[in-house]
């Protein structure tokens, strides 16, 4: 989870420059969390607390009105309503990762993936994009190979893994659907040599860059061994006591074995 925060803080500033290099200071002195560590830390608190998925993104949302949220995210969560609304945005595999942590097994995360995502991400690019990405995390966690994760990914889900961030990046644009973000990032920590490298690959497609950062953070974090002391000090610095108490709490309960 702390690997999605570093991830969306590192790409913040690259969200709309269609950035297409990887040459660049991991942590420029404009980063800021936006709407993907909100909504992570928000499901990471319905899953310590056993809260309602759709009533606790809405109370965030009302707490950080100004955090960068999709049209549509910010239609449905302004509004009186609880029902989904049919998206295959990439909203529900950023905000995942907590659920990879609190399941003990595959099948569990995927359960608490589908759940999470469908309160608003109910179309089935939605849930897949979570599950995915969820799915990612847990094996990364538990001593899966790069290469037995792709299989998985790629056999379990149907996403084309195959293509290298050379080919991807030219012709790569912004894009904030699911299918045409998840196997890209999930490609960008395939290709990684460490987590810089991860987060790095990510930004460096030109696309939905805090977005893509912080899916391909989540998948980093356990597989590399955690996040780097100072970038991960340099990230949860920029989050509000309030935020940083659901992150400490969390971390303690599930991600301190």
């Amino acid at each position: 989870m702390i690997g999605a925060i570093a991830g969306d803080v590192v790409g913040s500033v690259h969200e709309f420059e269609a950035t297409k290099t990887k040459d660049f200071p991991l942590i420029d002195p404009r980063c800021f969390f936006t709407d993907d560590t909100v909504l992570t830390v928000a499901l990471a608190d319905a899953l310590l607390h056993g809260k309602d998925y759709a009533v606790l993104l809405k109370e965030y949302y009302r707490r950080y009105p100004d955090a960068g949220y999709g049209g549509a995210f910010h239609g449905w969560a302004s509004s009186d309503s609880l029902a989904p609304y049919n998206s295959w945005g990439n909203g529900s595999a950023m905000r995942v990762s907590p659920a990879a942590y609190v399941a003990s097994c595959l099948a569990d995360v995927l359960t608490l993936a589908e759940q999470s995502a469908v309160v608003t991400h109910n179309h089935p690019e939605g849930i897949r994009g979570a599950q995915a990405t969820a799915a990612a995390i847990f094996l990364a966690r538990t001593g899966h190979t790069k290469d037995g994760i792709q299989k998985f990914v790629q056999s379990f889900f149907g996403y084309d893994l195959q293509a290298t961030l050379a080919q991807i990046r030219p012709g790569y644009r912004f894009n904030e659907s699911c299918q045409d973000t998840v196997p890209q990032a999930i490609r960008a920590f395939l290709e990684a040599n460490d987590f810089e490298d991860a987060l790095r690959n990510a930004v460096s497609l030109g696309g939905d860059a805090d977005t893509l950062a912080c899916i391909t953070g989540s998948i980093a974090e356990p597989f590399f061994g955690g996040v780097p002391a100072e970038l991960r000090e340099s990230a949860l610095s920029r989050l509000d006591d309030e935020l940083l108490a659901i992150v400490s709490a969390f971390e303690q309960r599930y991600m301190s074995c």
